[in-house]
Parts: C-alpha cells; sequence; structure tokens
C-alpha cells in the first residue's frame, strides 16, 4: 500500500510536498535516474531497494527462472543492516528468520578446545557496533536471505525479470545511456547499468578491457545443508544436536581437512576445505554423492563421527564440490563514461574465510544507491566516487580472508575471530553521504584522496 501525504504552502507561490510511503519505507525524492541492475542475488536485490529508496527508477534483470536456492548459509555483520530498520516488514522478518550462534574451535577428536565465543561484536566490553542497540543475528539462509529482499522488492514494486541472462554490456557517452545485452539480442538500458552477476559477470570486457581469471587457492570445499530432519537416524549428531542451547558455528580439523560445522535448530551446514586435486568445478550444479566423500575422506568415519554422520544423510545432489579460488583485486569497477558499475563478487570475490563476502556485497550497495543520489546530475562521476569510496576497503578486507586461510590451516585460536572495530563500527551510507563531494573534487582535481574506512594507522598502497 502506497500512502501519500500532500499539503501547499503559500509563501511568495506554493510549494507542493509529497511523502511517498509504501510498505512503511519512506522514499527520497525523486531523481529521475533510471537504473538497470543485473543480478538478482544479494548484492543486486539489496541494490534494488536501496535504489528505490533513494529515489531512482530501478528494475532488476536476472538469468535464471526464479530467485536461486543454491548456497547455503552466509554471515553478515553490522555495518551491512544500517538500513534495515528503514524497512519494517523487512527487518521484521530478519529478526524472525536470522541466527544468533557461538563459535567453537575443536580439535582432532571434535571436542571444543576454548569455550565458546560471541560474534566479535556481539562480545561483551567491546566497543558499540554500527547498529546499536539492534542486536546482530549474523547467521542466515542464503536462499532465505534472498526470498527475503525478494519479497521487500515484491511490496515496493520493483521489477524483477527472470530468465534474462547477459552477455555484454556497453555504454554511449553522447547518449549518456548503458545497455546490457541479452543473449537472444535484448538491448536492455538505462542511465546505469549496476552489474551484480556474480564472478562470472560479463562486465569485466568494458570496465577492464578483458576477462579477469580466477587464481586457485590450492584447496576445494564441499559444501552442503542439510535440514535436522533427516538426521533422526543419525546418533553421533543426535547428541551432540540434543546438547546444543543455542546455534553453533563449529571449526576444527580432521587430518588433513579442516571444516565448519553450522547446527541451528532447523539445519546444519557443513563446509570442508581439502587440497585442490584439479577437478573440481565453479558450479553450484557440481554435486558429489555421500559415499563419494567418505571415501575419498575416510578419517571423518574415525576420528569425525558427527561429521560422518552428517555426510551420510545428506539430500541427493546437496553436496556441492567447489574450487576456492579468487581474483585479484581490480581497481576499476566502472566502464570509461562511468556508466557501467560493479558491485559484490563481480567487483570483489571473497574467500569464506574472510567472513565478509555478504557484508562487502550489501555495503556496496548502500554506498551506489547513495551516491547515485548525491550525483544524479553526473551519473558517470558518481559511479567513480562509489568506486573511490569503497575500492581500498574491500581489498583490505579480502585480504584479511587470505590472511585467515592461513590461519585457520596453522592454528584454532579465538584470535582468528578478532576483526577490528574498523569493519563493524562503519556506516558505507553515512560515509558516502559525508564523504561524496570531498572525493568529487578529488577526482576532479587529481588530488589525493585520504579514505577513513580503514584499519586505524593503515596506509594503503596499491
Amino acid at each position: 500500500m502506497t500512502r501519500t501525504n500532500s499539503d501547499e504552502v503559500n509563501g511568495g507561490g506554493s510549494t507542493f510536498r509529497s511523502n511517498v510511503i509504501k510498505d512503511g519505507v519512506l522514499r527520497y525524492p525523486p531523481t529521475s535516474v533510471k537504473v538497470l541492475i543485473v543480478g538478482g542475488g544479494i548484492s543486486g536485490l539489496f541494490a534494488a531497494l536501496e535504489c528505490w529508496r533513494k529515489g531512482h527508477d530501478v528494475q532488476v534483470v536476472e538469468r535464471g527462472a526464479n530467485i536461486s536456492e543454491a548456497g547455503d548459509v552466509v554471515g553478515i555483520g553490522p555495518s551491512a543492516w544500517v538500513s534495515l530498520q528503514k524497512y519494517p516488514s523487512m527487518f521484521e522478518e530478519w529478526n524472525r528468520i536470522s541466527d544468533d550462534p557461538v563459535w567453537l574451535f575443536c580439535g582432532e577428536d571434535g571436542r571444543p578446545v576454548a569455550p565458546p565465543s560471541e560474534y566479535e561484536y556481539n562480545s561483551n566490553g567491546v566497543a558499540q557496533h554500527v547498529c546499536y542497540p539492534l542486536r546482530i543475528k549474523p547467521l542466515m539462509v542464503r536462499s532465505q536471505l534472498a526470498e527475503m529482499l525478494a519479497g521487500q522488492c515484491k511490496r515496493l514494486g520493483i521489477p524483477i525479470h527472470f530468465n534474462t541472462p547477459i552477455v555484454d554490456y556497453e555504454e554511449d557517452g553522447p547518449s549518456k545511456k548503458a545497455t546490457a545485452i541479452t543473449t537472444d539480442g535484448q538491448r536492455l538500458s538505462g542511465d546505469v547499468v549496476i552489474a551484480a552477476d556474480g564472478i562470472g559477470t560479463k562486465s569485466h570486457k568494458i570496465v577492464l578491457g578483458e576477462e579477469v581469471r580466477a587464481i586457485s587457492t590450492g584447496f576445494i570445499i564441499y559444501r552442503l545443508k542439510c535440514p535436522v530432519s533427516r538426521l533422526g537416524n543419525a546418533p553421533a549428531f543426535q547428541q551432540l544436536y540434543q546438547q546444543m542451547g543455542r546455534p553453533e558455528i563449529r571449526l576444527g580439523p580432521a587430518g588433513q581437512l579442516h571444516y565448519a560445522l553450522t547446527m541451528a535448530e532447523d539445519y546444519v551446514s557443513l563446509g570442508l576445505s581439502v587440497k585442490d586435486d584439479g577437478t573440481a568445478t565453479e558450479s553450484w550444479s557440481a554435486t558429489v554423492s555421500s559415499d563419494y566423500v567418505l571415501s575419498e575422506h575416510p578419517e571423518f568415519i574415525d576420528c569425525q563421527p558427527v561429521i560422518a554422520d552428517i555426510i551420510r544423510n545428506a539430500p541427493d545432489n546437496s553436496i556441492v564440490r567447489w574450487p576456492l579460488v579468487v581474483r585479484n583485486p581490480q581497481p576499476k569497477w566502472t566502464s570509461p563514461c562511468g556508466r557501467v558499475v560493479q558491485i559484490g563478487d563481480s567487483a570483489h570475490s571473497f574467500l569464506p574465510t574472510s567472513g565478509n563476502g555478504a557484508t562487502m556485497a550489501i555495503e556496496d550497495a548502500l554506498s551506489i544507491a547513495e551516491c547515485l543520489r548525491l550525483g544524479a546530475g553526473d551519473v558517470g562521476t558518481a559511479t567513480q566516487v562509489h568506486q573511490l569510496l569503497r575500492y581500498q576497503r574491500a581489498s583490505v578486507v579480502q585480504q584479511t580472508g587470505m590472511n585467515n586461510r592461513s590461519e585457520i590451516n596453522n592454528k584454532m585460536s579465538n584470535d582468528v575471530l578478532r576483526q577490528g572495530k574498523w569493519i563493524w563500527t562503519h556506516n558505507p551510507e553515512q560515509y558516502a553521504t559525508t564523504e561524496f563531494y570531498r572525493a568529487r573534487s578529488c577526482l576532479e582535481s587529481g588530488a589525493e584522496f585520504h579514505n577513513t574506512n580503514l584499519p586505524p594507522g593503515y596506509v594503503w598502497t596499491p
């Protein structure tokens, strides 16, 4: 339901004022900026919501037939949720479907080697996170998160066009337009096209002039999500599950492997990291059987019976074998005229060990929507300002994922969970509001811009 309140104020003429409130969401005045978002994942859908809220005319195209159910669980920190309470219906849904787990580091036998730990920003005695007094419940099922965002888009009337795969991007400087081209030759245009179509995006050609190849980390990961209801005949799991007071994330070694086991009230999620033999493919459809995993890694049967139980009872075609790859941080996220801009995994892919991939994707969405509002008269420059505000921060967080990968391989310690308050006290929307004009001035003059959304004392080096 849309509610509009208007009144006329006399004073040298008439002024019409209008509050557009839809599903409890207050919208900024219209900017006339037409935004086309490619990709109906987390970054694309959140960008759609924020672009609508900031007054832009927005629509989304998605290659799939519906919102993807692929993926398992995702952790999202406070800096991603700074606008959550602006969406009352979505806020209530988030509070209902998200979980607030503790972390447990375990030894070879699966037993905890340290007391349970809270997420750093939920711990006692630390600085207030950016969403305080909201208690952040960071754990979400990825498909539920996507459905939550899509549902909010629907309530706001944001169009999502499915079965629309994009294979190329173009821009035209004189007309100040960008175009996304579908497999059947349709040309979809806007003042700006936001490429939120993930690591396989076709936007690298117009942004970087070439495709960017992924680099192997030397590891692969088995990932699965399984309903607790399937584990009734899994005695080792049931013994652990019945003792669980609240959701848990357990990290530990098993021979040459490392695992992350997430247990919530109605589901479990499992990630197993192993050395890469070069046969894994980067696809959620590349599944393997339970028998294959246990035959390849029999150590689970002896030293990790809980994990063996989960694997044995996993649904068919639910275990994904995925290579852990990265793409080096690219300092350019925009096309030459700035009419195409990358966000999320299109711009920067993260390892799971960063714990911040989805958080950074949503930070991007918050930033680009505000930059387009403030720079609506020059969209090409607005996207470049967004890049200037975001690139260094995203690159530093990317590196923490690599560092954590090494730390987890070498030791099990609560120290691995420490991110630093520079990550979770940051407000990306407010940062864009505060720094937009200073950053734009530096772009125009060629002066150096110094970001303040980095670790204290950190000196950026390209």
